[in-house]
């Protein structure tokens, strides 16, 4: 479990490398938490998000005349002494510049840390004609997996097999169950299915013919979807 002081410090990870502070080794190590951390990923995505509008507040600026001259100085040319106006001219971006990245701080700071909006899971209670019967089932929407409780194993040679039954009235299978419950990784196109309102259905199948088109029995056990 991530304790309060680790989860401020990743935030200021998070922070850090939307704000491209980050070189070298630390970079590196945030972006392999990018990819290695669904979270910690939305949450650079979120000070992306939050600090692009005032980032794009900033006007565009071209490099003076100057900048090219004292770049062709630095490269060839002997050093020239620097002129009053130079010297000005660089102190002003200076401060400007050190005027962007208090802004930056401060925003960074001052700015409430939004909560990652979390999609809500799919959980179902199915219950057969013994009300002693109940089958737990829950789905998270962002990895596309169900997991399955446990249930009695049957003796007839048959498995169970769950269906989704969505407004439309067809049912659609979601695959066969094992006894011992676990998870099933749920088709990209049946996915959008699994919503609140509608039904799960377990029928008893012959696994050797699986996946079916349709169920050859009637459902042993239903209950309705709701999210939460």
């Amino acid at each position: 479990m991530v304790d309060a002081a680790e989860e401020q410090d990743r935030g200021a990870l998070a922070a850090e490398l939307a704000l491209g502070l980050l070189e070298g080794a630390e970079r590196a190590q945030a972006l392999r938490l990018c990819l290695s951390d669904p979270v910690f990923a939305r949450e650079v995505e979120g000070w992306t998000t939050r600090l692009s509008p005032l980032l794009d507040a900033l006007p565009p600026v071209l490099p003076s005349s100057r900048v090219w001259h004292t770049v062709a100085a630095r490269i060839g040319a002997a050093p020239e002494a620097p002129s009053p106006n130079r010297l000005h001219a660089w102190r002003a971006g200076a401060l400007m510049s050190g005027a962007i990245a208090a802004a930056l701080a401060l925003f960074v700071v001052l700015r409430p840390v939004e909560p990652t909006a979390r999609m809500p899971m799919a959980v179902s209670q199915l219950k057969g004609t013994n009300e002693a019967q109940v089958l737990a089932i829950s789905y998270d929407p962002h990895n596309g997996i169900l997991q399955v409780g446990s249930q009695a194993e049957p003796g007839d040679g048959k498995h169970a097999e769950l269906w989704v039954i969505p407004q439309d009235g067809v049912p659609r299978s979601l695959g066969m169950m094992a006894h011992q419950g676990g998870a099933i990784p749920v088709d990209p196109a049946m996915r959008p299915l699994i919503a609140a309102g509608a039904t799960l259905a377990v029928t008893m199948e012959d696994p050797a013919t699986a996946p079916h088109a349709a169920p050859s029995s009637l459902p042993v056990m239903t209950g309705k979807i709701s999210m939460i």
